[in-house]
């Protein structure tokens, strides 16, 4: 080569490059905690328990909060995977094989113990529900491949109801027949409509990108079965559907199950 030196400060420069991702790579790795920020967007499948109600779709959920990631005292390859994140869920159902029925006042809904109200016939039900949710998840996770630590989960989201709203879609009874009005009840309240708490196990997978310093972007997915039912009633005065509207009805609550598949985008530090 006509320039050694030229070539010695190539070099130079290359080694330094491979030596400080090298260094990064370490350092992330040998870190027992990383904590950051997530989002979550999914999509919810419900499995009913009946042929009264039916869903309507698939459902979503948006979700925001923390991520915490640590490792285990012996090992950096074994840990738990836990945080805070505040779910804002989109249900989706429709009446089933044989026309449901309400009464509500203003926007509650009224239940069977209930006396008075305006029936209503229901078509179609968006429930929105918001939900604290609490992962607490096994963290297998590879030694870095350069830039890249790939990792898999396997464990529980708990999640507890903050809030929800109900959109309903339906006739007033006493409409005319012929052309029936279809009416909109908007931001209805009906209280333990959605059960309290939301068990679900399942698995992820993903990869950390050490792109800057030792702070990673975090990709993964993620599919998990529902445990506990996503509607229950512990009375059945407290029931707020029907199959008619006369003293002969039957009251019943929606029956049905969720399993999610999460898309989640964190980054750590």
């Amino acid at each position: 080569m006509k320039n050694p030196s030229t070539f010695y400060k190539i070099s130079l420069v290359v080694i330094l490059f491979f030596s400080t991702h090298i260094t990064n790579a370490q350092s992330v790795s040998s870190k027992k905690i990383q904590a950051g920020m997530t989002g979550n967007f999914g999509l919810n499948f419900q499995n009913m328990g009946s042929n009264k109600m039916q869903t309507n779709g698939i459902g979503t959920d948006l979700s925001v909060g923390v991520i915490i990631h640590t490792s285990f005292k012996n090992s950096s390859n074994l840990g738990l995977a836990t945080g805070l994140e505040f779910d804002f869920e989109t249900l989706k159902y429709k009446a089933g094989d044989s026309a449901v029925f309400y009464r509500y006042t203003d926007n509650k809904i009224l239940g069977q113990d209930d006396a008075g109200g305006t029936a209503y016939q229901l078509s179609e039900r968006q429930m929105k529900p918001v939900y604290v949710t609490i992962p607490l998840m096994l963290l297998f996770r590879t030694e870095p491949i350069g830039d890249w630590r790939y990792f898999g989960k396997f464990g529980l989201r708990n999640s507890f109801l903050v809030s929800q709203k109900i959109n309903d879609k339906g006739y007033v009874v006493g409409s005319p027949v012929i052309d029936p009005l279809l009416t909109e009840n908007v931001s209805m309240k009906s209280f333990g409509e959605t059960f309290f708490y939301k068990g679900s196990i399942g698995f992820s997978a993903g990869a950390e990108w050490n792109f800057v310093g030792t702070t990673t972007l975090v990709p993964e997915i993620g599919f998990f079965y529902g445990l506990t039912p996503m509607h229950f009633r512990f009375s059945k005065d407290n029931y707020t559907l029907s199959d008619g509207t006369g003293s002969t009805a039957t009251y019943f609550y929606t029956k049905s199950k969720q399993n999610q598949l999460l898309l989640k985008i964190s980054i750590l530090f």
